[in-house]
Parts: structure tokens; C-alpha cells; sequence
């Protein structure tokens, strides 16, 4: 039997609404109605609520004889009732999935077992794409070494702590070679798409009291472990705070072209924004807060968008970027 059109429209989210809503406590006529209104239009409702009361979508609710209904596919165990009206994985979506596999940095956020069952779960199916698909053309070659056991095994450690909230010691090798043992709170990590390199994001500890905000790469933590001493009290995991940021923030203008502001978005997702259209010119204005450290890079990533944005300011930042501009154009054309 054919329950829904489509397993992603608005039919089948009505229904698995309702479902649910039904499991948790019996509805009457009247409230489930309501709640198919909640989810789809007013011609939707009407050609599903007779279905669902009298017609062939009727076994999926059950009447208790007072007037109330309650959900017919799971009568004991909501937790599996719950599994039952899980979305399916379209073949388009487990082909993605197939895709990521092939990633080593996204293997870095799964066990090993984990991974065995994924790739037992998607054998038969090909991947979207390859990563051999790919040529990055503005990237350093010496990236982290994701697939090395020790840097796996390093990383999984942060992680562990860090979604746990535990403290972490870690033996880290500074840039100019020294040797260093912290006891830090790892609050997130941070990847570099220049450098192909994780950061770990965190604030260091003395004698249990937060001290210094720090940003370490990975791959030089020569070892690591989980820390039994307490999380100091109230301490805030939001590490905003801890951060410094430039005195002003780059301003562009995002042009509604070649899905800019979409593209925008998800390249600087690890920044702190603040976003406004101007309808009159039919572009987005948009501030991003940076720490002076990464200034380079994101002066690198907006140039790298070219004409659909404009960067307006602050003067400084708009130096540079004149200065740097004017340098290519002269390498352009000295090579001629």
C-alpha cells in the first residue's frame, strides 16, 4: 500500500507529526487536525484528514472509544515508535555519505569500529564524488597527517574531552621547538582550509583557575591524555571572551550573484558576523569579527570570492588589500 506521495513532503511530515504527537498523549479529531494545519496548507489538511480517520490511512491511528486516538504502530516502547518514523536515507543522500568516507579529515570524528559499520552499511553504494575530484589550487602541501594512527589517536582524545567537558594535559612542541606541558580546557577546534591544518581552540589553566586563551595545532601535540582534576566553577565554555579581536571589523558588501552570500556563509562559519540587507541595493552588508592572527588568511578567503563582494573597510585592512592586489597584477604581467 502506497502511504505517501513523496516521503519528503508535506504529507508524510504531517503524518509523522502527528504520529508522534499521538504517542506522546491521545488526541481528539479536533487536535489532530490542528496539527496537520501546523504542518501544511489548508488543501493539504483536506485531502489528508479523511484518509487518516476513514480511509486507507486509517490503521495508523487507533480509537480509544472516548473520542481520543492514539498512534497504532508502536503501543509500548515510544523509543521505537520513534525509529519507526525516521526518514529514510535517499540513495542520493547515502551516495554523499559514501562520499565523506573517503575524507580523512571526516574519519577523524569516528572510531574505528564506527567506521567499519558505516562502511559495511554503504558497500554497494558509490560515491558521489571522489576526492581525487578535487584540486585546491590556493593550499599548502603540508597539511595535517590525518591518516597516522598517533595523530588519530591524539585527536579522538581532544574530541572525548572537549564534547565530555574534562581538562586536558598536553605535551605540545612550540614553532620555534620548545617544549611545553599544558593543562588546558578544550573548548573547539578550528580548520584551516589554507593550511589543511586542525587548531585546537582552548584556555590554559594554573592552579585550577582559567588563565590564557591559546591556539595549538594539532599535529604538534606530541601526546595528550584526559585530566581527573575538576572543571573550575562557572567556568564558560563559550570561549568568545578568552579571545582577542581587531579593534574594528572587515566590512564587505555581498552582492546577490553566483550564489554569493550562500558561499559567504559557509566559508566564514567559524567567524563571528553580523549580517543586513539593504533592499535598495539589493546586497547584503556584512561585518566579520576576526582575531588579528587570522587576518591573513581572511584577507586571502575574500579575495579569493573576486567582483560578488566588496570589501569597504577599515582602512587598513583595505591597504593590504590594495597592496596585494597591485602585487599580483605585477607578477601578472611581469611573467608575460
Amino acid at each position: 500500500m502506497e502511504l505517501f506521495e513523496e516521503i519528503y513532503g508535506t504529507y508524510f511530515q504531517a503524518i509523522r507529526k502527528t504520529l508522534l504527537d499521538a504517542n506522546e498523549k491521545p488526541l481528539t479529531q479536533k487536535e489532530i487536525e490542528a496539527c496537520i494545519l501546523r504542518v501544511c496548507s489548508l488543501e493539504s489538511a483536506l485531502a489528508i484528514i479523511p484518509k487518516l480517520f476513514t480511509g486507507s490511512w486509517s490503521p495508523l491511528l487507533t480509537s480509544r472509544g472516548d473520542g481520543r486516538f492514539s498512534c497504532a504502530l508502536c503501543k509500548e516502547d515510544k523509543k521505537t515508535h520513534k525509529n519507526f518514523l525516521k526518514l529514510p536515507l535517499t540513495r542520493l543522500q547515502k551516495s554523499w555519505l559514501k562520499a565523506l568516507l573517503e575524507d580523512p579529515r571526516f574519519r577523524l570524528f569516528f572510531s574505528d569500529t564506527s567506521l567499519s559499520q558505516l562502511e559495511e552499511a554503504f558497500h554497494e553504494i558509490p560515491p558521489l564524488y571522489n576526492m581525487s575530484d578535487f584540486h585546491y589550487f590556493d593550499q599548502y602541501k603540508d597539511g595535517d597527517p590525518y591518516e597516522q594512527p598517533e595523530y588519530r589517536k591524539i585527536f579522538q582524545t581532544i574530541l572525548k574531552a572537549m564534547t565530555e567537558h574534562h581538562p586536558l594535559f598536553a605535551a605540545y612542541e612550540s614553532r620555534t621547538g620548545n617544549q611545553l606541558t599544558l593543562e588546558v580546557l578544550p573548548c573547539r577546534f578550528q580548520y584551516s582550509q589554507k593550511d589543511d591544518k586542525f587548531r585546537l581552540l582552548c584556555v590554559s589553566l594554573y592552579h585550577g583557575r582559567p588563565k590564557k586563551f591559546h591556539v595549538l595545532n594539532v599535529a604538534r601535540i606530541q601526546a595528550c591524555r584526559i585530566s581527573k582534576n575538576p572543571v573550575p566553577t562557572r567556568f564558560d565554555w563559550d570561549i568568545s571572551r578568552y579571545q582577542k579581536q581587531a579593534e574594528e571589523p572587515v566590512e564587505i558588501r555581498i552582492h546577490n550573484q553566483r550564489n554569493a552570500l550562500e558561499r559567504c556563509m559557509l566559508r566564514f562559519a567559524n567567524y563571528e558576523k553580523q549580517t543586513v540587507y539593504e533592499p535598495e541595493t539589493d546586497t547584503w552588508l556584512c561585518a566579520i569579527y576576526y582575531d588579528p592572527a587570522d587576518e591573513t588568511e581572511l584577507l586571502i578567503e575574500l579575495l579569493s570570492f573576486g567582483p560578488v563582494i566588496q570589501i569597504l573597510g577599515p582602512e587598513d585592512f583595505l591597504a593590504e588589500v590594495r597592496r596585494r592586489v597591485k602585487r599580483q597584477h605585477e607578477l601578472f604581467y611581469s611573467a608575460e
